[in-house]
């Protein structure tokens, strides 16, 4: 009796271990999983999945793997066993003999597609990752040989992985989808029409039914998408493609090329271009630009747009400030000027002259149309500009210029001659920081001064008359004094 109580003590401690060891075990079964971008990838707003093709045991060094039920099917299809009902040593034998780096490769590709096509449950995901993240974490996901995938890349390149430890790491293989817009001039006139370029990769869309790649281009107000707009994309060998239309409703422009690239497999990682014109127009400034996103993504539900490409193409102004040169702070209104891009234009100051048109708040734009050559200084600084300025000449190209003056204000003297005038774009980001140099001098404001008095009188000018004036008073003076002379001799 007293051995079989000890028996029973020593099976209820045995027990009792074992469940505590089961316990400390199972506590130790679950892990994290890193997943980190590679240099040529991006995060931000995207979509990671994860699914865990085994389960797995591990004591020591020894591991045990289950097949997940979930995904038995198509792993029995991917690795093409033909048993009827195979079991989990089958799977993993199936698996293990993939030893090439190619096979391996092309196992998690086509599981990947399976799974999308048959609209598999994910184990876990990700989804909507804010700007700047490099690497996202699935914590307390159970041991397992898991697949890791990153949706609507350029082409499928799922990641393997055993968590067998409190945490693992993996590196994306794939890369998003993405675009990269030119344009052909880098600062405008009022009036340029500007071709805009959009190049992008078309992705690998096989088992996604309805992948979608769609273009959106958002113009500011200063540019306005040509009437006559065609877009044509040309795949890398240079080959013309038929295109879908493009939607343009106001400033937006929706290209949806989601057919097209699914129609175009067999040209998968090549490149294609799109292209488009927009006129500038009275609007612009000198930070113009637009902005073009790639939504694209295998579920239409939940797609990925990229942070906007953006172009800047900026117009610059030609500020004047037109002043007494006795009294700077004075500004003088009526001065009288014209424009040029060419010296020799300029020096003779023919009808050449960049054509404006003078709008309702007293600033002139550049209008190729426009019915004037004359700008006009006004005696009060224009309104919104805080630069003092009272000539105000919107919509150049970066480039030298020829300021001629036609006519001084009342009381005072015209600035013979040209003045060159060179506008210089920014060399850093920041548009804004272009210069104006005139004169040795340099800014955004170019100050013309104004001053009164008597000049030095020119050939057929107003001294000429002036001299006459005085040479008939003095021959009038002569002939008086002769008469007298010839009176007292008689």
């Amino acid at each position: 009796m007293k051995k079989l109580k000890k028996m029973v003590a020593v099976l209820l401690t045995a027990i009792m271990a074992m469940a505590m060891s089961v316990s400390v075990f199972a506590s130790t079964q679950t892990g994290t999983l890193k997943v980190k971008v590679n240099d040529k990838n991006t995060l931000e707003n995207q979509t990671i999945k994860v699914y865990k093709l085994f389960d797995l045991s591990r004591s020591g060094e020894n591991y045990a793997y289950t097949v997940n039920s979930e995904y038995e099917d198509i792993l029995k299809t991917v690795l093409n066993i033909s048993k009827e009902n195979p079991t989990s040593d089958d799977y993993y034998s199936a698996l293990s003999k993939k030893t090439d780096t190619k096979e391996i490769q092309s196992f998690a590709n086509e599981f990947t597609k399976a799974a999308v096509k048959a609209n598999k449950a994910e184990t876990a995901k990700k989804a909507n990752i804010t700007k700047g993240t490099t690497e996202v974490s699935f914590d307390k996901l159970d041991y397992g040989y898991y697949l890791v995938y990153q949706t609507g890349t350029k082409e499928i390149q799922s990641s393997l992985v055993s968590l067998d430890a409190a945490e693992k790491e993996v590196d994306l293989k794939g890369t998003a989808p993405s675009i990269e817009k030119t344009a052909d001039k880098t600062s405008v006139n009022i009036g340029d029409t500007v071709t805009y370029t959009i190049t992008g990769t078309i992705p690998d869309t096989t088992g996604y039914d309805e992948y979608q790649y769609i273009i959106k281009d958002t113009l500011s107000n200063g540019l306005t998408f040509d009437g006559n707009t065609t877009v044509a994309i040309t795949d890398s060998t240079g080959n013309p493609s038929e295109a879908p239309g493009a939607t343009i409703e106001g400033q937006n422009m929706t290209l949806d090329l989601s057919a097209w690239v699914r129609s175009n497999q067999e040209n998968k990682g090549k490149t294609f271009t799109v292209t488009y014109k927009a006129k500038v127009n009275e609007n612009a400034v000198v930070t113009e630009n637009n902005k073009a996103t790639l939504t694209y993504g295998n579920d239409p539900s939940s797609t990925t747009t990229t942070t906007p490409n953006e172009v800047k193409t900026p117009t610059y102004p030609l500020q004047i400030k037109k002043v007494d040169s006795a009294n700077t702070d004075k500004l003088l209104a009526g001065a009288k000027f014209k424009l040029y891009k060419n010296k020799d234009d300029a020096d003779a100051v023919n009808d050449k002259a960049i054509k404006v048109n003078k709008k309702a708040d007293g600033k002139y734009v550049v209008d190729p149309a426009g019915i004037t050559t004359e700008i006009v200084s006004v005696s009060n600084q224009l309104d919104d500009i805080n630069t003092g300025c009272n000539l105000y000449l919107n919509g150049l190209e970066a480039g030298t210029y020829y300021l001629v003056e036609t006519e001084a204000p009342d009381g005072y003297n015209k600035v013979s001659g040209t003045i060159e005038v060179t506008i210089t774009k920014s060399t850093t980001t920041n548009v804004s920081e272009w210069t104006l140099t005139a004169q040795g001098a340099e800014g955004q404001v170019l100050t013309v001064q104004n001053s009164t008095g008597t000049i030095l009188p020119s050939t057929g000018g107003a001294g000429t008359i002036i001299f006459s004036i005085v040479a008939g008073v003095l021959i009038l003076g002569v002939a008086a004094s002769f008469i007298k002379d010839r009176r007292k001799e008689a």
